[in-house]
């Protein structure tokens, strides 16, 4: 055993924290929406108001809520990465999840943005 596997709890344990880490997506939802709809309410638009907020609302709102929701693939991404560097190829597929999760609410939330903006 090196002492980085002593130190860390070796590839195995990070592969078993990059697959919990995973978890942490369903606060993070929860989270996201309430940090995006908190900012468009306290710049002025709250949520269900007759007003459209202006693209610079949108933006500022939507930044912070993308941010929380993808810090749980940054802790996949560390888990995993570190394991493949001590040597255990099964830290890819948590990464892998965590980035197909992250990066399909970040997609869905910038096509719904824009289409928002095309249509008002």
């Amino acid at each position: 055993m090196t002492v980085t596997d002593v130190r860390h709890g070796g590839a195995a344990a990070d592969v078993r924290r990059a697959w919990w880490s995973l978890l942490a997506f369903l606060p993070a939802f929860g989270l996201a929406f309430a940090v995006g709809e908190g900012l468009a309410a306290a710049l002025g638009y709250p949520p269900g108001g007759a007003d459209q907020a202006p693209w610079w609302v949108m933006v500022v709102a939507t930044v912070p809520a993308l941010v929380v929701f993808v810090v749980p693939a940054v802790l996949s991404w560390h888990f995993g990465r570190r394991a493949m560097a001590l040597g255990d190829p099964r830290g890819r597929y948590p990464v892998v999840v965590a980035l197909v999760v992250a990066g399909g609410f970040v997609l869905l939330n910038l096509v719904s943005g824009v289409a928002v903006l095309v249509s008002g």
